[in-house]
């Protein structure tokens, strides 16, 4: 990965972080809020990249975009969700990526493998702490617990929806090509 990419791909990430930030203030329901549906598009992202480049190079995305996602989100988020996002994404992504690695490494044929349940793992993590550090003693405890569960739920069912999109942009497209 060059420089480059390197920036572009954090900025991205930056962008998809502070987006999913600012919206998950707002609920579509009692179950769920609009972050639940922008905040997966970083795993699939992480997982694209995973397919063609190493853990280490990923890993720098993560953690730049990580820093470069710190000021817009203090800015457009109350402190809690800022906070409970900067702590929170900056360790699920990395247990992502270490996850999808871990499994590829393992599985090297089984890419639908990798894919979902590095996903699908980090995600549970990553709602559970963040919704806990964001809006434990806020939010009354049963419109917490609701909020987890919807979130969780919604995340899981874009994880698998999104397995046609990591095979299309990282099995087709950008995975590196071996000569033979």
């Amino acid at each position: 990965m060059s420089r480059r990419q390197l920036w572009i791909f954090a900025a991205f990430f930056a962008g998809l972080i502070a987006a999913s930030n600012y919206t998950v203030q707002f609920r579509i329901n009692e179950w769920l809020t609009y972050g639940a549906i922008i905040y997966p598009i970083t795993f699939l992202f992480t997982d694209i990249l995973g397919e063609r480049y190493g853990k280490s190079e990923v890993l720098k995305v993560v953690i730049y975009g990580s820093l470069l996602a710190v000021v817009p989100t203090i800015l457009i988020s109350d402190w809690r969700i800022a906070l409970a996002s900067i702590i929170t994404f900056f360790l699920v992504q990395q247990l992502d990526v270490h996850i999808f690695h871990s499994l590829k490494e393992r599985f090297p044929r089984a890419w639908w493998l990798r894919n979902n349940a590095s996903t699908m793992t980090s995600q549970f993590f990553d709602t559970l702490l963040f919704f806990t550090l964001a809006f434990a003693f806020v939010l009354p405890f049963d419109v917490l617990i609701k909020l987890i569960i919807g979130d969780y739920l919604v995340k899981l069912a874009i994880a698998a929806l999104d397995t046609p999109f990591f095979y299309y942009f990282a099995i087709n497209r950008f995975r590196p090509r071996t000569v033979v």
